[in-house]
């Protein structure tokens, strides 16, 4: 949670009075109702398809995330404002639950701020209290329904931490008589995360102290009463952390002598990114219950794209699932100001967290967050009934030499409307002999509208091995956005390298809408952004395009697929 700098409203109502001819009115009648027409098309053209947004209004962090293994659902709280698409500080939890992470059903807000007037339930987190320790509970609840929600209280001159509980499964909560739990006098503590620690047989919350750069650790056995055990700072400052999260993750490629396992520690910074605005960064290390220590004092960049802050895990779920969450898809440098209308942001796709070794550069291998999707969940993978989207369409190809005279994409869509959802997945391979300038480029096309197409392009430049996203377009948001940055590049490594035949490289991408995430050999790097194109115009095609008659990219594989909800 942040408050927002910038508002920029207007509004101005004229009452004219005339006498009008039927002849005269008719034409008028007409004009105006296809201007309403068009103005429901607006709202929804660019709205994302599988990715969680709210029916109306404002929203930003995602919170209180966890899943019921009772009903095997997945809740999603989040920072919600439904009569407005700025930010402001009188905001409550909205709500909404899925049964595969893809299609999102949307509740009536689940926390409300009894004040008014400056007040509002910031960021927090949600735990299952299975053994009662709170007393909240009777024995005619099912231990998997015993639900305990933690959260910021904001208040014009505080931010106190306040405890709430649901005996309804999560739809609506009562909130502690004896609130608030935590109050050190001071404006500047928000975005509580809790979680059991077994070998202590305590409740550990992370809360940040934000100004003060400190991510605070409190104990407790019963959720009502704690006590402050340790603190960690490190990283990238910027102006203010927010939004601390702790999870133990597996090492997907452990070593024989070492651990199979290591805590890893997100925190968000806004403003403050490199590449401006806000952004997660990670710290992987070791948690005894009580203080958390890393092993290095390395800075690690969770996502590398303008458009992925907030991270927050999904409590209880399955040992099996591992860490999977979510975070907010947009920037608080032009958060208020992206062009939708009767909605506003949403939240990334559900992915699931591993730690691997990876080669970061010819000498070193170290410990990597990895990132991939979650396209189904347990349930739908013994069931696929229960999954909620199809694959409409599909193109594929193997072992074929790009140039420029190679036709490679698909066109999905020219006799009927797009879904605006697809994906990709490539993995090619350079040869050893390329030099500076060649590059190829992942085409995401617009439909034709009214005789125009707009392109955004995911490029590999071979000489410097690396990516850059351009995601210009023709609205008018983006040429007025200065901190819309256009253009953003990334590096990493190759996925595998043969002396003979060059390095090999893969990406997976999906476009929904008006988000593009990317995911670079298999989820060792991601990268989350936003764009929007003009109106009426969403994605419809993928095509791949070089401008050399060299041949030095090798197309292994290319799946293209175009995706749509049931």
């Amino acid at each position: 949670m942040v408050s927002s700098i910038l508002n920029i409203t207007g509004k101005r109502s004229i009452d004219i009075m005339i006498q009008l001819s039927p002849l005269i009115l008719l034409p008028i009648i007409t004009y105006l109702f296809q201007s309403v027409m068009t103005l429901k098309v607006d709202e929804e053209y660019n709205r994302p398809q599988f990715h969680l947004t709210p029916e109306k209004g404002w929203m930003n962090d995602p919170n209180g995330l966890w899943y019921d293994r009772k009903d095997k659902i997945w809740h999603a709280y989040y920072q919600h404002l439904p009569n407005q698409t700025t930010h402001g500080p009188v905001i409550n939890w909205g709500h909404s639950t899925s049964k595969d992470l893809m299609k999102w059903d949307v509740h009536d807000d689940a926390l409300f701020p009894d004040n008014k007037t400056g007040h509002g339930i910031f960021s927090g987190a949600v735990v299952i209290d299975r053994n009662n320790t709170s007393g909240f509970f009777n024995d005619s609840l099912d231990p998997e329904h015993r639900i305990v929600a933690l959260y910021t209280l904001n208040t014009p001159t505080s931010e106190t931490q306040e405890l709430a509980y649901s005996l309804d499964g999560g739809y609506s909560f009562i909130k502690y008589d004896k609130n608030p739990v935590i109050d050190v006098d001071t404006p500047q503590q928000r975005d509580p995360k809790v979680l059991w620690h077994e070998e202590t047989q305590k409740w550990v919350m992370l809360v940040a102290k934000t100004q003060e750069y400190k991510v605070e650790f409190w104990s407790s056995s019963n959720l009502k009463e704690w006590e402050l055990i340790s603190n960690f700072t490190g990283g990238v400052l910027g102006f203010q952390y927010e939004c601390p999260g702790l999870f133990k993750l597996p090492i997907e490629n452990a070593k024989e002598d070492g651990p199979d396992s290591k805590w890893v520690l997100i925190l968000a910074i806004n403003p403050g990114s490199p590449i401006g605005g806000s952004f997660n960064q990670y710290f992987i290390g070791d948690f005894d219950g009580k203080t958390f220590t890393p092993d290095d004092h390395a800075t690690r960049i969770q996502d590398f794209g303008k458009d992925y802050y907030a991270f927050q895990a999904f409590d209880n779920t399955e040992p099996e699932d591992g860490a999977i969450g979510i975070a907010w898809a947009s920037n608080w440098q032009y958060a208020n100001l992206v062009p939708t209308k009767k909605w506003r942001h949403s939240q990334s796709l559900a992915r699931k967290h591993t730690l691997r070794y990876v080669d970061v550069n010819p000498e070193t291998n170290q410990l990597a967050l990895v990132q991939t999707p979650v396209f189904e969940t347990k349930e739908t993978k013994a069931d696929p009934s229960l999954k909620s989207w199809d694959v409409i369409n599909e193109y594929d190809l193997e072992d074929t030499v790009l140039t420029s005279e190679t036709l490679v994409g698909s066109d999905f869509n020219s006799e009927r409307n797009s879904s605006g959802v697809l994906d990709f997945n490539l993995t090619f391979t350079v040869a050893p002999n390329a030099t500076y300038g060649l590059n190829f480029g992942i085409n995401i096309d617009s439909q034709i509208v009214e005789g125009t197409k707009e392109t955004i392009q995911v490029v590999f430049d071979a000489q410097q091995t690396t990516w850059f996203i351009d995601r210009t377009t023709q609205h008018n948001f983006q040429r007025k956005i200065p901190y819309f940055q256009e253009r953003l590049s990334l590096y990493h490594q190759f996925a595998s390298s043969d002396a003979e035949k060059g390095n090999t490289y893969h990406v997976y991408g999906i476009v929904d809408r008006n988000i593009l995430e990317l995911y670079f050999n298999n989820g060792e790097i991601t990268s989350t952004n936003t764009f929007f194109f003009s109106q009426n115009k969403i994605p419809s095609s993928i095509s791949i395009a070089t401008d050399t008659d060299e041949e030095i990219f090798t197309l292994d594989s290319l799946v293209i697929r175009e995706l749509g909800l049931k």
